[in-house]
Formats: structure tokens, C-alpha cells, sequence
């Protein structure tokens, strides 16, 4: 693993070489590029340039004042993709929970970029935000991280997946995690990010498990017959709880002609 800083962002990649085709992977609410650790062991590692990015307040990247907002944030992530793969025809895109909201909008920035988009239960209904919306609910950033800080660490006493959380959680910038709740909501009212995944034209497919995805959303899927994968008994974090199913499928989907 190699480390690059562009625009402010704090990426992990792999020994990037010339002429093979990128994977980008965006983390969702309050987390960052540590959810991704396992695709540095996987066989995606051997045939593609891997960048694994901490978004703008999480992880190891500072808030940027310029990129506020998670759209204006598609907006930087479009940018540092367009750059980084303009010698390449396609580049591939891996977005989780939240993060599926600037991974559409990538998609859509750059339409004829894009070969394959992986949304791993990114935000379809607004029953989706069950993380995302609770700053909503305090008067100040910092009582809200508080709050949510003792709520997940009481659940990683016993659940693994919400132990890597944690530790990006503490990282995280209260600020950033407010600016995401603030500006996400519009987004999500009545379903509007669901319907935006749906009218993307790249090849796309949405991740889930049963154990968390709202009933709300499984419906949605059906209702608009959504390019989906399901996972019986995985819970939100695909990537923690089933990296190595996960990434391995990921592989075959790219590389089928």
C-alpha cells in the first residue's frame, strides 16, 4: 500500500501501473477508507489500480471550506477521477451507505467514464438514513458525537463490524459529519436518491444484506426491479463482514466482457 494526497484528500492505492483500469472506494457516513483495508489482500489488488479515499472531514483528510456540501464533495471526487484516469477509457466505482449518494453523482459527472458502479447499501429511501440523519436530532455537532460515540461503542463491545466503525468514527470530524446530515436531506426526501441510482446508464448493481436493510428499501428494490446482489445474513458493512465473496464477485463482474 502507497499513500498519495491530492486535493486535500488522503488516499490509499496499490502499486498503480499504467494501462490498467482504476477502482475508486468511497465510505459511507461518519467512516472512511479503513473499511476498505481487506482489497489490498484481495485479487483485485493484482489487476487493478486501487484508490481508497477519505473523504473530505473523515478519516486522515482535513474539511475542505471549498467542498462543504456531499454534492459539492461528487464534485471534487469527480474531478480526481477525471484526472487521475485521463489516459484510461473506464474507470470502476465502489460506494457504501452514504457514500452511494456521491457515487451516483460521480456516475452521472461522468457518464461515459464509468464501467461499472458497485453501490453497497448505499442510501435508495429515506429509511436508509438511519446513521446519517441522527445529527439532526442535537443542537450542536459536538453533542451529537458524543451521543453517537457511546451509542457505537456500546454496540462494538459485542459486534466486530462496529469495531472498525469506531475507530474511524473517532477520527471523524464532527463538523464533517454534520455537513453530510445537513446537506444530504433534500437528497433523500422521498426517495430521490433511489430513483437517481435507478436512471444511471453505466453497468450498476446495489449490494445488501437482509440482517439491516430497511423493509422500506427492500421493497423499493422490487418495486423498481433494481439491479441487485443480495448476501443472506450480512449486515451493513459487506466489505468487513464478507470481503473476501465480496471482493471476488466484484472481480468477475469487471472483468466479464
Amino acid at each position: 500500500m502507497t499513500i498519495q494526497i491530492r486535493h486535500q484528500l488522503f488516499i490509499r492505492t496499490n502499486s498503480v501501473k499504467h494501462g490498467r483500469q482504476s477502482i475508486w472506494f468511497l465510505h459511507g457516513f461518519a467512516d472512511s477508507g479503513l473499511a476498505y483495508k481487506e482489497v489490498f489482500e484481495s485479487s483485485l489488488n493484482e489487476e487493478f489500480n486501487i484508490y481508497v479515499v477519505d473523504l473530505p472531514g473523515f478519516g486522515v483528510s482535513p474539511i475542505n471550506s471549498d467542498f462543504i456540501s456531499i454534492k459539492e464533495q461528487a464534485v471534487l471526487m469527480s474531478n480526481l477521477i477525471r484526472e487521475e484516469t485521463a489516459n484510461q477509457d473506464k474507470a470502476n466505482l465502489v460506494a457504501h451507505s452514504l457514500g452511494g449518494l456521491i457515487g451516483t453523482w460521480v456516475c452521472q459527472n461522468l457518464k461515459e467514464k464509468i464501467n461499472w458502479y458497485f453501490n453497497i447499501e448505499g442510501n435508495l429511501t429515506e429509511a436508509d438514513s438511519y446513521f446519517s440523519s441522527k445529527p439532526l436530532q442535537f443542537k450542536s455537532a459536538k453533542e451529537f458525537v458524543a451521543s453517537f460515540k457511546a451509542e457505537v461503542f456500546e454496540i462494538a463491545k459485542s459486534e466486530e463490524r462496529y469495531k472498525r466503525y469506531y475507530s474511524s468514527l473517532r477520527l471523524a470530524d464532527p463538523e464533517g459529519m454534520r455537513n453530510w446530515s445537513l446537506t444530504s436531506q433534500e437528497h433523500i426526501k422521498e426517495n430521490k436518491c433511489g430513483i437517481e441510482f435507478k436512471q444511471l446508464t453505466c453497468k450498476k448493481v446495489y449490494i445488501w444484506g437482509n440482517a439491516d436493510t430497511p423493509k422500506e428499501t427492500q421493497k423499493f428494490i422490487v418495486e423498481n426491479n433494481i439491479p441487485n446482489q443480495l448476501y443472506e445474513g450480512i449486515g451493513h458493512w459487506h466489505m468487513v463482514e464478507n470481503s473476501k465473496q465480496l471482493y471476488r464477485d466484484i472481480h468477475e463482474k469487471i472483468k466479464k466482457v
